[in-house]
């Protein structure tokens, strides 16, 4: 039995993201999320109590950390005793967009199922998940899925095309719930054509998925998202949208050699930019 178990946690953007309703207490929607070879390194090893050490001092370490929160809730649903020690290496960028904080939970709800073989099924890890957020069930198996409903509606869609992203985060982010407020204040709007973006997917279309890369959350930014969206354009993407509520944006590349040029022209403009592909996996140990 191993002693621990250490996961690449990956990154995500949003290749589209609408907001199609509202219920009770929260808002439904339609996105399609891809995984992204930026990862945290997240290693969980048995203990006596629930414990989160992370590289990152800006970030909690108590229960405050959803990494935290994803390791009571494993012991809750599987009524195991015992506790755990998790260690996160940063590498995600935080409060970006990208969803970091929600791939570590995942990590660490998959690392227990093996520290303590519980053997419980996707649907089961993806139950779990759902208890610490409506973003984290995706990060189970990652890839390129369409998500509705709340976010946990999840279906599998064929692999991008060869492909690569630049990802420029700037400035700083606001409450996903803020975010949500300020959309219903929004009058009539064009929303992202989600259909026309899977079936792009679905036919291997690169310049069909760029064409259908919107969100609806761009509405809310001002002149400076709206100049790096251009700035990635002017610079080979052929198209370039914001991850989640932001405020990350990002541009779709043909090719890596094409992001990279782009970025070696912006990195002296922008502090926080990374240059990344997609992956076509949940977690690698």
């Amino acid at each position: 039995m191993a002693d621990f178990v250490t996961l690449r946690a990956y990154a995500k953007i949003n290749l589209n993201l609408d907001i199609t309703g509202k219920a009770e207490n929260f808002h439904t929607v339609e996105m399609v999320l891809q995984a992204i070879d930026i990862f945290d390194t997240v290693t969980v090893s048995k203990d006596d109590e629930i414990s989160v050490k992370c590289s990152d001092d800006n970030l909690p370490s108590d229960e405050n950390n959803i990494a935290y929160s994803a390791a009571k809730e494993f012991f809750c649903y599987t009524e195991n005793e015992g506790g755990a020690e998790i260690k996160i290496k940063k590498r995600i960028p935080t409060a970006a967009g990208l969803g970091g904080g929600s791939s570590d939970a995942a990590a660490v709800i998959v690392a227990l199922n093996i520290l303590y073989e519980s053997h419980l099924e996707d649907d089961q890890l993806m139950a779990i998940c759902e208890s610490c957020g409506a973003d984290v069930p995706f990060f189970i198996n990652g890839a390129t899925q369409l998500a509705e409903g709340k976010g946990t509606i999840l279906t599998p869609l064929p692999n991008l095309p060869e492909c690569a992203f630049l990802i420029i985060k700037n400035g700083t982010k606001n409450s996903t719930g803020e975010m949500y407020n300020k959309f219903d204040s929004l009058g009539e709007i064009e929303h992202p054509k989600t259909a026309e973006l899977v079936e792009a997917i679905c036919e291997g279309d690169l310049y069909e998925i760029a064409e259908n890369c919107e969100n609806v959350f761009e509405y809310l930014y001002d002149d400076n998202f709206l100049s790096i969206k251009q700035k990635l354009i002017n610079n080979g993407a052929i198209s370039a949208s914001l991850s989640g509520s932001g405020p990350s944006v990002f541009g779709l590349f043909e090719t890596k050699d094409k992001a990279k040029a782009a970025k070696d022209v912006l990195e002296d403009e922008y502090e926080e930019i990374y240059l990344c592909e997609p992956i076509n996996c949940g977690f690698e140990e």
